[in-house]
């Protein structure tokens, strides 16, 4: 495994995001505080090549279920059955450590969430 997709596992583990590896993405799951999803336990998940840069870089691509749905996206297949892989630009991370930035920003993502 690529050091840097260990240190982004290592990053969401640290924030009991329970990380793992299937279909070629670092799979984990996130609870947003804001939409159609507040209070509710979402999988998501980041393309492995995305995090070859990992922290300095964050990645572009966010992994959902095709069940999670927007009403403005720029996405295409991912390399998981029945999801998509959304485009979301993050612009800089601020002060906090990587993790909780990159945490945020999918926060963020799925506070916009439609269904």
């Amino acid at each position: 495994m690529n050091r840097n997709v260990q240190k982004f596992m290592d990053d969401m583990d640290r924030l009991g995001l329970n990380p793992r590896v299937e279909a070629g993405l670092v799979v984990y799951q996130i609870t947003p505080a804001d939409g159609a999803y507040a209070g509710v336990e979402v999988e998501t998940g980041v393309s492995a090549e995305d995090l070859v840069s990992w922290p300095l870089a964050p990645p572009h691509w966010v992994h959902l279920s095709s069940d999670v749905t927007f009403s403005n996206t720029n996405s295409r297949q991912s390399t998981k059955q029945r999801w998509l892989k959304h485009s979301r630009q993050i612009n800089g991370w601020g002060d906090a450590p990587p993790g909780i930035c990159w945490a945020s920003h999918v926060r963020s993502i799925l506070s916009e969430a439609t269904a």
